[in-house]
């Protein structure tokens, strides 16, 4: 490889980066199932394990949320320490395990316990994937490929909704899971096959020296490695990477709350709709987040801005939201649902920006640990979203049961919309304040340190 032109080498990078992100397109989409999959089983998981308020239910699917955050900076250093190969393969496997427990579970603590394995094992994906584009793709292509990442993993969100309802309502929830688990395995298998760290696995150049030569960066230079606690002393301390976290953790948590479990009981309790028929609003959603994220990471990388996209997105997102808030009391017609989901998900496909945001603002060889503390953000918002929901709802519950189902009134689910309007407020005057990087690393101004002195 060494003795090939160095043209055909950056041909051959190019190449095969795309064959590498297959299997992790695999295991992103299967983050994402786990993410959506509570909202399609929550009547069936209420109904079985005997669970008695909205926020029991809220908390359970919000374990997801809290592990996910909790394990997003040891991800990072994963990431940074062992590569996303060996990672991401070990969290598939622990994945399996989980997706195979939580359809077992014989009692509350079980569920409880696989919901909790699941969500370590998938903590650990996405992080490794970013640092896997971090390797193989370049700087001005960073906001577009984030962008593919989440039209990828809303597949899983896709998948997470009519399939796996029409798969509940034949083999019922916990065949549905078994089969999960399987394949999960199949995709950790493939995964360990075809996944590299680096170019430098074949012999070919690494994209700073591709960059380099391009003339679109500096010569690499010699990076001085510091410790982990400096590391994340470095990243934390840059006030340019709360911006995108705040932003992010207030737009997901409503995103999450909606999208994630409440959205399919409030349009089968309000419109009554039947469940397949609810579920197909969330895939709306869904459609609407696969076509807002490469659309916002590429505008973003041809108008070399971060800002700017970040935040008319999530403007865009508030101003749908509430639509859904103040039209009819909080019950559009059902003929306007449609385009409110759709901008909905565009609008939440912001948070694809959130980490070449918290990458461009901290140097390159931290980029596991930098991105790994922005995708707390998110995933803390959608850990105390969900719960807060149900909070709200069960503030004005009447009392009213159906088939051992908690049925909420319109007002109940009007209030929760206007406590999410007031944090998509918040994520709007954060998305403002984020440092515009024009898509290039300013870790050097941020910081006040020249490259390769960190």
């Amino acid at each position: 490889m060494e003795d090939y032109p160095w043209q055909r080498r950056v041909r051959l990078v190019e190449k095969r980066r795309w064959l590498i992100c297959v299997p992790l397109a695999f295991a992103f989409m299967l983050s994402y199932f786990h993410r959506f999959a509570m909202g399609v089983v929550a009547d069936d998981l209420t109904r079985d394990f005997a669970l008695t308020s909205a926020a029991e239910l809220g908390l359970l699917s919000s374990i997801y949320f809290y592990t996910y955050a909790v394990l997003q900076l040891p991800a990072g250093i994963c990431a940074d320490v062992w590569g996303p190969r060996r990672t991401i393969a070990a969290a598939l496997v622990l994945t399996a395990a989980g997706t195979f427990v939580f359809g077992w579970a014989p009692d509350l603590s079980w569920l409880y316990f696989g919901r909790l394995l699941v969500s370590a094992g998938v903590a650990f994906i996405y992080i490794n994937i970013v640092r896997f584009f971090a390797s193989w793709f370049r700087g001005r292509e960073f906001g577009t490929i984030s962008g593919l990442s989440s039209l990828v993993g809303s597949l899983g969100f896709a998948f997470a909704a009519v399939p796996l309802a029409v798969m509940v309502e034949s083999a019922g929830w916990r065949a549905s899971f078994y089969i999960m688990a399987i394949f999960t395995l199949l995709v950790t298998v493939y995964s360990w096959l075809v996944v590299r760290d680096v170019p430098g696995e074949y012999g070919w150049p690494s994209i700073a020296e591709i960059e380099a030569a391009e003339g679109m960066a500096q010569a690499p230079e010699p990076v001085v490695k510091c410790g982990i606690r400096e590391s994340f002393r470095t990243v934390t301390t840059n006030w340019c990477i709360w911006p995108p976290f705040i932003a992010s953790a207030a737009c997901y948590s409503v995103y999450m709350a909606f999208a994630g479990i409440w959205g399919v009981p409030y349009l089968m309790q309000i419109y009554g709709l039947p469940r397949v028929e609810a579920a197909g609003y969330m895939v709306v959603i869904s459609v609407g987040y696969m076509a807002g994220g490469p659309v916002i990471g590429y505008l973003s990388d041809r108008l070399r801005s971060r800002r700017w996209p970040f935040f008319c997105a999530v403007s865009l997102l508030l101003v749908a939201w509430l639509a859904l808030t103040v039209w009819n009391g909080g019950k559009p017609p059902l003929a306007a649902l449609y385009p409110l989901c759709f901008v909905m998900g565009a609008g939440a496909a912001a948070l694809t920006l959130s980490l070449p945001c918290a990458k461009e603002v901290n140097p390159p060889h931290m980029t596991g640990i930098a991105t790994g503390l922005a995708n707390i953000g998110p995933f803390l918002g959608g850990a105390l979203g969900q719960p807060l929901f149900g909070l709200v709802l069960d503030l004005r519950w009447q009392g009213a049961y159906e088939q051992g189902v908690k049925v909420y009134p319109l007002a109940a689910f009007q209030l929760a919309f206007w406590v999410c309007a007031g944090l998509l407020a918040l994520a709007v005057v954060a998305a403002f304040l984020i440092k515009e990087t024009r898509c290039v690393n300013v870790a050097h101004e941020v910081i006040g340190r020249q490259p390769g002195n960190y």
